[in-house]
């Protein structure tokens, strides 16, 4: 009897593992050649440089006095400090060796090219929602900027929050994959701005409180306003106390 217990409990163990690593393995995607994309349309980089502004890139992937999308930026999170990584396209410290496919996979999934999951301090939550056409924009813009050497810093993440693989369980209750869907009986301009403020502007990451395991509150809560980082982020709906409402948001 005790025996096919412990049998029935090492096929459990077994199984649960396997389950895991389903859950949690991502591929390698192979590293590209430095300077290998050249040659991108002057519109196509134009438009990412517009995109980098509606999404803040430069706002975290920078410090103060340092240049732009070369990372260092330190975000502190209940969890300890997360900093921001160098996305200029250095090979080495930077994205310069990451395809397209690559930074397509962490925009969308929240998935470094090594396969490794990312922390959502990168708020790939909310870039998910952003357009294949939109997120290659983003790619020829950072991939024509200045190359900067600057090795990513060292979280401060105890144990287990630094275990990277339990951010696949985490995207699991919190994420929802896919791009943005338009609300049917809205208009073309209301689809457009909540495109842009659940997506690439990632609005509700600052004002919207969250959860005991850092994930954004729903429903009522979405737009509530929040703290964060020391600093009050408003309410964007008519629960703002200023003289003027602000617009109602339920996306």
């Amino acid at each position: 009897m005790i025996k096919r217990i412990s049998i029935g409990l090492a096929i459990l163990v077994v199984l649960g593992a396997v389950l895991f690593f389903a859950l949690v393995w991502r591929p390698t995607i192979a590293p590209i050649a430095p300077g290998s994309v050249a040659g991108f349309p002057a519109e196509l980089v134009a438009k990412g440089e517009a995109l980098a502004g509606a999404g803040y890139c430069a706002t975290c992937h920078r410090v103060k006095g340092g240049q732009p999308y070369a990372g260092g930026y330190g975000m502190p999170t209940p969890f300890g400090v997360i900093y921001s990584t160098n996305i200029t396209p250095d090979p080495d410290s930077g994205i310069g060796r990451w395809s397209e496919a690559a930074f397509m996979r962490a925009m969308h999934e929240g998935v470094s090219r090594d396969g490794s999951h990312l922390y959502p301090a990168f708020p790939y939550d909310h870039f998910t929602k952003v357009t294949d056409e939109d997120v290659r924009a983003l790619y020829t813009f950072l991939m024509t900027r200045e190359p900067v050497s600057a090795p990513a810093q060292q979280n401060t993440l105890p144990f287990p929050f630094n275990i990277r693989a339990l951010q696949a369980g985490w995207k699991l209750l919190f994420m929802d994959q896919g791009s943005y869907r338009p609300v049917a009986g809205k208009s073309e301009a209301w689809n457009r701005g909540a495109y842009l403020a659940e997506g690439l502007s990632h609005c509700a990451a600052c004002h919207t409180p969250r959860n005991l395991l850092g994930a954004e509150k729903t429903a009522d809560d979405s737009y509530a306003g929040a703290m964060i980082e020391g600093w009050f982020a408003p309410a964007l709906t008519a629960a703002n106390t200023t003289p003027l409402p602000g617009p109602r948001m339920r996306c």
